[in-house]
Parts: C-alpha cells; structure tokens; sequence
C-alpha cells in the first residue's frame, strides 16, 4: 500500500526526517503486556528500518490523566490507542482520520466498526484495532467444588448464582472478585446486567444519547449491579480498588470464585490459567437475570484498543507505517503467541491458536455476539456509573438518585445528542 495515498486520504503528509530513521513517539497502556509490546517494538523495526518506536506505557486506570493534557496543549505522541467506541469518539478531534482509505487498510480484520463514528464504516474512522474483546465470568473449580458445587455447571441464572455465593461465602471465600475505582465497572460489569433488560436499539440508544437513565430499564440494571455489592457477593473493599490489578488478583490467589473480566489482554484465560492451573479454570457467560430476554445468551464483544495517528504529529507517514502493520498479519500472530489474545486479522495461522480449555470455550461464546453496552457510555457516564456504585454500596447513595447521577452525566456528554 502506498503510503503517499494514505497520507493523502488522511488529509496531509508529515515532516517525517529524511536523515536517518524517524522515531515515532507510542502512548500506550500496553494490552497484552510487556513481552508481546517488546516483540511488536522489534518486529516491526526490523521491517521498518527507516522507523524507531519509543513507546509510553502508563497503567490503565492512569491513562486518561495522561492523555489528556496532550490532547489539551496538541502536543506529544504520535500515536495513542482509546478503546473502540466512545471513548475514542469523544477524543476524536486529536486524531487524524483516516478517510477513504480505512477499508483498505482494515481490509482483513473481522470488523473495525468500533474505530468508525456511530459503528458505521461509511463515516469517518480514527485508527486501527488489531484484537477482538469483550466479556466473560471466569471461575476457579477448585473454589467451587470446595463450596459443594458442581465446577462443570457454573449457575447460569441470577437466583442461582445468589445461592451458589451464598455457599460460596459459608465456605470461607468471596463470590465475585470486584474493584469498582475506574472505568472497569463501565466495561466489564455493566454490559454483562444490560444485556438482560435492553434491545440492541436500545444500546444504539445509549450511543445516541437517546434512552434516558430514568428509563425503567436502565434503573433496573442499576438495581441489578447494586445487587452484586448490597447483598455481599463481592469483597468488601470493592469500592476502594480497581479491578486491574487488586480486583484480579483475588481471583488469581484463589481467594474469590468468580471474576468477571475479559477475552484478550492482560487479565484473559492466560494470565488465570497460569495462576490457577488451566484444569482448575472455566470460563462461563455472566448468569441470565431473564433467560427470555433476546441478548441474554449473546456475548457483549468489541473490537479492542485502537491506534491512530494524532493530529498535531509532524510524522504522520511514519505513524500510518506503523497502524496499518499494526492491523496485519504479522503482528496478529504476535498478538496469538505473545499476548494470548483473540486476535481480528483473518488470516492468522490457526496452528497458532492456543490449545487451552478456557480459550477453546471462550471460541463458543463468541460465536453468538452482540453489540457491547460498555462501550456506548461517554466518558462522564462510566465515571459517574463507577462513583454511583461505589456510593451505592457504602450506603450513600440510591438506586434512584444514582439514576439521576447518571442522567446528569448523559446532560454533560458533549457528544451524545440529546434527544431525551
């Protein structure tokens, strides 16, 4: 691919160096860890000689404090990863879009909707995503055979999983590990309550701004979330740490039955298998509230982080080297071997696909999936989702004013319509 038609279709060129090699400054909280970043760092130098990739990696919880003076003062990376969907949209004005020539450069992952405006492909799109994400309840065998339960036949109902953290609980250990400081209970907690009580039109509603939080079934799932913590099922200090790393890592001592994370990255079925045993892990959907309700059996999956090429970048040509390789097929191989993620290239090797149980399961659970609510809240939404929670559960807060709490950050969302 020419990456003078790149630039072109992104609206510019750059002032890319002509003497020696460009070095290309990477914002990153690195999804799939240290190793598998180290091994895109020298992969692609080694084909892209004329490129260095200084990259900065910052926790995850920490990344928007980061990122955001950058985008404040238009100045230092030149490329920086957003997760798909609104969160990257609301930032959309720091980076280059890539025009017409998204398709081509997207042309072999499953989907790269999640990088685009409004999830559609015909608008304007931002950056590449390289892996595919979304939710699932992982569960230590051993915790739950301690408690008297089947480990082949996790609950799959919420009555059900009430009694088995009941047990659970009488047993000595917490049900459900849970940090709720951050933006994780917006992405991997509250998609898994609202598949239960929303259509997909419904979460495109959440996407437009359009489905008030005083709707009866938004406060239901308000209700459903406060549930988890009211009723004792997770840690008690879930209000005072973050899911990555505290929250995981009850669920990796063997302290707690369940954790409800994700597919790809850091905290999937590889880093667990290597601290549980894989025979002591399985991997299940979220309980079903309502059984009947038409995504309650669906997966909530998305598209992962996404890279793009900032605006104010004086080397956009170098950038653009360096998302397009990032959507390949190399560099999805990289992420299979190293970072043990679900990768979105079509054309990785399925030789290199791992061999584990709990990925093996988790290949079932993607095949039916829909659209993933987390990811349709701005970011005033999942902090005020996170802070509402937190109050919930200490007590000081209601359900009711949480609603309220939430609609006046829906009010504050600058790029929601406001249609309710």
């Amino acid at each position: 691919m020419a990456t003078a038609a790149l630039l072109a279709a992104c609206g510019g060129g750059g002032d890319d160096a002509a003497d020696g090699p460009v070095t290309l400054k990477v914002l990153t909280w690195e999804p799939g860890g240290t190793e598998y970043w180290q091994q895109v760092k020298s992969t692609f130098e080694a084909s892209h000689q004329d490129i260095k990739l200084e990259l900065q990696s910052v926790p995850f919880d920490k990344y928007p404090e980061v990122q955001g003076p950058y985008i404040t003062s238009q100045s230092g990376p030149d490329v920086m990863a957003n997760n798909a969907g609104l969160e990257l949209f609301d930032r959309r004005g720091a980076y280059t879009p890539l025009g017409d020539k998204a398709a081509e450069i997207n042309k072999d992952l499953v989907t790269y909707s999640g990088a685009c405006e409004e999830f559609d492909t015909s608008k304007p799109c931002y950056g590449v995503p390289f892996s595919y994400q979304g939710n699932v309840l992982y569960y230590n065998k051993d915790v739950l055979t301690a408690a008297g339960l089947d480990a082949e036949n996790p609950p799959a109902t919420w009555d059900e999983f009430g009694a088995a953290c009941e047990a659970i609980k009488k047993a000595g250990k917490t049900c459900l590990a849970l940090g709720l400081s951050g933006t994780f209970p917006a992405y991997w907690d509250f998609p898994e309550i609202a598949r239960n009580f929303l259509t997909e039109d419904d979460i495109r509603g959440i996407l437009n701004g359009t489905l008030s939080w005083k709707d009866p079934k938004l406060v239901q799932v308000l209700e459903k979330l406060a549930e988890i913590t009211t009723k004792g099922w997770a840690n008690k200090n879930a209000p005072s740490i973050t899911m990555l790393p505290d929250g995981a890592d009850i669920f990796q001592r063997g302290d707690a039955a369940f954790a409800g994370t994700i597919i790809s990255d850091a905290v999937n079925w590889e880093a667990f298998g290597k601290a549980l045993g894989d025979d002591k892990l399985g991997v299940t959907r979220w309980p079903a509230i309502n059984p009947s309700a038409p995504l309650a059996g669906k997966f909530s999956g998305i598209e992962g982080a996404v890279y793009g090429v900032t605006k104010w970048s004086e080397k956009k040509d170098a950038g653009l080297k360096f998302i397009t390789w990032l959507a390949g097929k190399e560099n999805g191989e990289l992420w299979v071997k190293y970072a043990k993620g679900q990768p979105l290239n079509k054309n990785v090797d399925p030789a290199l696909l791992p061999e584990s149980p709990a990925f093996k399961k988790i290949q079932e659970l993607i095949a039916e999936p829909t659209l993933h609510a987390g990811v349709m809240l701005s970011g005033p939404e999942a902090d005020a989702l996170a802070r509402g929670w937190q109050q919930v559960t200490l007590g000081q807060l209601t359900v009711d004013k949480w609603a309220d709490q939430m609609q006046q950050a829906l009010e504050r969302s600058p790029t929601k319509k406001q249609g309710n």
